[in-house]
């Protein structure tokens, strides 16, 4: 009879399962990773890994959100060193995060086009909590910036995951040119929502 995992061994393991899944997003992505692939390289038996993801999916997705929140935790440290955040500080900002995701792992999936349907394989709800930790960064962000009055923030929001989103078509848009219009973009957003302008 097998024995249960402790929790001090779930987190090594999640960790282990993790950091391979992370190293195969970008190098294979999600279509061409395998579960084999994922256990081999955290050392786990294959019937372990259902214990903790009911598919590989889920586990690509928990890394995904996991990364999120890192640059989310890294743009607010930036944000708390600002004295005020006007419209150039809010571009530059929110430009380098979409620069660090482009020099990612995820970025692997952003060009293989593998991110839609890695969100097709994922729970409604899932993506509707994601969504939610999309909600809760922009709170933290807006907090930092005086926003102007009848600001819908949801929009905003949106509006931010759409410009993310284009990041699926840079070779369609143009390459060469695509910095521009994103930092164009961004910028025509922080013009519409940032106070004093």
């Amino acid at each position: 009879m097998a024995t249960a995992f402790s929790n001090n061994e779930k987190e090594i393991i999640r960790g282990k399962l993790q950091q391979a899944a992370k190293e195969c997003l970008g190098k294979y992505g999600v279509k061409k990773t395998t579960v084999d692939q994922l256990v081999q390289m955290a050392g786990i038996s294959k019937g372990a890994f259902y214990k903790f993801y009911p598919k590989k999916e889920i586990l690509f997705f928990h890394v995904l959100e996991d990364y999120q929140k890192s640059l989310m935790k890294d743009l607010a440290n930036r944000l708390e060193k600002e004295l005020t955040i006007g419209v150039e500080q809010f571009t530059d900002f929110i430009f380098q995060l979409y620069q660090n995701v482009k020099q990612s792992f995820l970025m692997n999936l952003i060009q293989q086009q593998e991110l839609e349907y890695l969100m097709r394989k994922i729970p409604p709800d899932m993506i509707m909590n994601h969504h939610l930790l999309d909600d809760m960064f922009m709170e933290q962000v807006f907090s930092y910036i005086k926003i102007k009055e009848n600001v819908n923030k949801s929009v905003v929001v949106a509006s931010l995951r759409s410009i993310f989103m284009s990041m699926m078509y840079m070779e369609e848009i143009g390459e060469q040119e695509f910095d521009e219009v994103l930092k164009l973009l961004i910028k025509g957003i922080a013009l519409q929502i940032i106070e004093g302008v």
